[in-house]
């Protein structure tokens, strides 16, 4: 490694770094393998998917113990823009015909939804879930 630096050389390693940086080939690789043709592939990806997303909710709410568990669903819902309307306390509905936008680390559609439920089965391991006519219903059980 040569020694010294110049503004033209920093410039170049900068650029370099951000070009190969976070998600250049996963995200790409993810979208592409979502949209595979075969549906044994789709489905892998889908199970997966969901199962970080659990585990990452279930993390989640094991670090955020005695805190509103909706405000923290809300919040991920708010920064991936997908719509949902709060029941008060006791519920939430969440629209699954929400878009992605293209350079958001979830990629495509199918990664985005199953991820999103399953870090809402790690988040509300104890609510009630039903999934109908374009919506995702979450209640509290009593």
């Amino acid at each position: 490694m040569r020694l010294g630096s110049s503004f033209a050389r920093d410039w170049t390693i900068s650029k370099t770094s951000r070009f190969f940086g976070k998600n250049r080939i996963a995200a790409p690789l993810l979208a592409r393998l979502a949209e595979d043709p075969s549906p044994e592939v789709r489905d892998a990806v889908t199970r997966h998917t969901f199962l970080i997303g659990k585990e990452h909710g279930t993390g989640f709410r094991e670090r955020v113990q005695g805190e509103d568990i909706l405000t923290v669903v809300e919040s991920f819902l708010i920064t991936i823009g997908v719509p949902y309307e709060r029941k008060c306390d006791t519920g939430i509905i969440i629209r699954t015909d929400f878009t992605i936008p293209a350079d958001h680390p979830l990629c495509c559609h199918l990664i985005a939804g199953a991820y999103l439920r399953g870090l809402l089965a790690g988040l509300l391991p104890d609510w009630l879930s039903e999934e109908v006519d374009g919506v995702i219903r979450y209640r509290l059980v009593k």
